[in-house]
């Protein structure tokens, strides 16, 4: 996913430890009550939509993001209200921290009988909503609009599969990041090193951090600057062919030794090769920028930031590999309430909401990486950093951030173990002994 206050998948909650938010009393009432899925009448053929109505209507939709996206989404609706004067738009953007928190607060809001026409969420939420009954399936609506294989034969596989929850496809993606290591420019070339290669390893990391890391006291510059929240951390254990949960996501896999390996390697970053600050208070983006930091890892959502401070010394690598090359992927979506009573204006409008200009749009503001190929691999989204193009290109070996439908208490769980490793109250094998057993009840009670 994101918020970022704009319209990007994973700047919302890559910035800060997820801490756990339970659905509460008023979600478990609802999932018993939610009527059942209406179907989205087909779109009307061609691009203009259903003839317009002469019937007022209002369009509610429950969204995240900040200034740029409001713009950017306003302009949208603008558009769509040259052929449908009658509807009035009423976009709710909500400040959240946590993909937890924001979910909560759509199956509260629904629950107190304030649903949504069309919400917007991330891979992180997507579960929860549907086994809440708080979307609708989309697939009859594309199978029956002509204009939806254009959007879709534009998109990534990758990037739709996360969406496709017991072989119904629940949520169209608009926006998406990644992880992948920023390095700074200046300090390679000052040091005499060659810009990291795409196929560079994780000793060829660890030897780079070395030469990097110098001096001592306020003048120390450290050669990587750990991402230490849940997505973040995901490229090590990707990459070295291990991942939170088995292929089904039903069962914890932090028992694997391959993961207790990479724990071990980003704990030894800090506490035996000294290459990495604390992970504790540390501001990972200021560090870069003031060049006490010589790599780092983020998504797309950075880039921005950096440019409108001037500072322009960085490029982008492929995260280093283990055993493979992979890298993490968050997605978000637009989906439809079966509360709502204006489903095929819905989907009319989300089709507004993914159409090149709109998704273009978002690209300029610069944070998440478009959806669309055609977008992400145009020359303007390309021109910086230099190697920008991997970013979209990553799809190829990449893998969905583990969502199930307590994420929440994945991530929560996950977090705080490895926050006790980090900060070295216990050892690798011991945290993720720990994190495993815990991580093995709660998926056991969501399987119940």
């Amino acid at each position: 996913m994101s918020a970022v206050q704009s319209n990007t998948y994973g700047k919302l909650n890559r910035r800060q430890l997820l801490r756990l938010a339970g659905v509460g009393a008023a979600s478990i009432a609802l999932a018993a009550c939610v009527a059942p899925a209406p179907a989205v009448a087909p779109a009307a053929s061609g691009g203009g939509g259903a003839a317009p109505s002469e019937e007022a209507v209002t369009l509610t939709i429950f969204d995240f993001g900040g200034e740029a996206d409001q713009k950017v989404y306003s302009e949208a609706h603008a558009r769509f209200n040259e052929t449908h004067s009658n509807v009035t738009i009423v976009d709710n953007f909500t400040p959240v921290s946590t993909w937890s928190e924001y979910s909560n607060k759509i199956v509260t809001q629904v629950a107190g009988g304030q649903s949504p026409d069309i919400i917007n969420i991330a891979i992180e939420g997507a579960k929860l909503l549907v086994s809440k009954g708080l979307l609708i399936p989309l697939d009859e609506t594309m199978a029956g609009d002509p204009d939806s294989s254009e959007l879709l034969d534009d998109v990534h596989p990758e990037l739709i599969a996360p969406f496709i929850i017991e072989g119904k496809t629940w949520l169209i993606p608009h926006s998406w990041n990644n992880m992948v290591i920023y390095y700074n420019t200046k300090i390679f070339a000052e040091a005499g090193l060659e810009p990291p290669k795409a196929d560079w390893t994780w000793n060829d990391f660890l030897e780079i951090a070395t030469t990097l890391t110098t001096g001592s006291g306020d003048d120390k510059v450290f050669g990587f600057a750990i991402p230490n929240f849940n997505f973040g951390l995901h490229g090590w254990w990707l990459t070295n062919d291990t991942y939170q949960l088995n292929d089904e996501w039903t069962e914890s896999n932090l028992d694997d030794p391959k993961m207790t390996e990479a724990v071990q390697f980003v704990h030894d970053l800090v506490h035996k090769h000294g290459v990495s600050p604390s992970v504790e208070g540390t501001d990972n983006g200021n560090l870069f920028v003031s060049g006490r930091v010589a790599m780092g890892g983020w998504g797309h959502w950075p880039i921005q930031g950096f440019y409108a401070n001037d500072f322009q010394d960085f490029d982008v690598q492929l995260w280093p590999q283990n055993r493979v090359q992979k890298t993490v992927f968050g997605v978000g979506g637009w989906g439809i309430s079966p509360q709502t009573p204006h489903a095929e204006l819905s989907w009319e409008l989300i089709r507004e909401l993914t159409s090149k200009q709109t998704i273009q749009a978002t690209a300029d503001v610069g944070v998440a990486i478009p959806a669309r190929r055609s977008v992400a691999e145009s020359d303007a989204f390309l021109e910086k950093p230099g190697n920008a193009k991997i970013f979209y290109a990553s799809l190829d070996n990449t893998r969905p951030v583990a969502s199930p439908a307590n994420f929440n208490e994945l991530e929560t769980i996950f977090m705080r173990h490895m926050g006790e490793v980090m900060s070295d109250a216990v050892t690798p094998e011991a945290g993720m002994a720990a994190a495993h057993e815990e991580l093995s009840a709660a998926m056991a009670r969501l399987q119940s």
